[in-house]
């Protein structure tokens, strides 16, 4: 391994990290407790390649050692109106429970919400997914949001004790767990 770079990426493609998103799929649907059929169809052409061009703004911070990624972080500043407090996807809209944000959300709101986060395995144990956290979450803080959200996929747990660590509390669970939801209000 040779030193590590971060950098931001400001394309319109990112093909370039196919790849690492669709380990990262096939992580949470092995661990999914919760419809795993669900978890097992995302992919990167499903989640990642349709949220990024359908974002106006957001953030894409990579790793690479010697020019190949080995993780990302990547988040969205957007708004929450009052049609989409309730909305789901199709794929999971008949799932019954809460929605994304709970049911007394006051909106118009500016948020931000960390959408995804992964490191390539062999990376993992030298702060990588820890240079990539730290810097979306300071261009999230700084960009004049109300509130930050984070979703955790069922069965990763675990994750959810990572963002605590940056301030994240459990806020409720997405369609009867499907999702758990954690929030910050800034």
């Amino acid at each position: 391994m040779s030193k590590i770079e971060y950098k931001i990426y400001k394309g319109d493609n990112v093909d370039f990290l196919e790849e690492l998103v669709n380990k990262l799929m096939s992580f949470q649907a092995e661990h999914a407790k919760i419809h795993p059929e669900i978890m097992a169809s995302m992919n990167y052409n499903n989640r990642l390649k349709l949220e990024y061009k359908g974002s106006n703004n957001e953030l894409m911070y990579v790793a690479y050692d010697n020019d190949q990624p080995i993780g990302f972080a990547y988040g969205t500043i957007s708004q929450v109106a009052n049609e989409s407090v309730h909305s789901l996807p199709e794929v999971i809209s008949n799932m019954g429970g809460k929605g994304f944000y709970p049911d007394d959300y006051q909106v118009p709101k500016s948020i931000g919400t960390f959408k995804l986060l992964y490191v390539d395995e062999k990376y993992r144990g030298f702060k990588v997914g820890k240079e990539l956290s730290d810097y979306l979450m300071d261009w999230l803080r700084s960009s004049g949001v109300e509130d930050l959200w984070v979703y955790v996929a069922n069965g990763n747990e675990v994750v959810g004790k990572f963002y605590e660590k940056y301030g994240f509390n459990f806020s409720h669970s997405v369609c009867n767990g499907f999702i758990d939801a954690y929030k910050q209000v800034l």
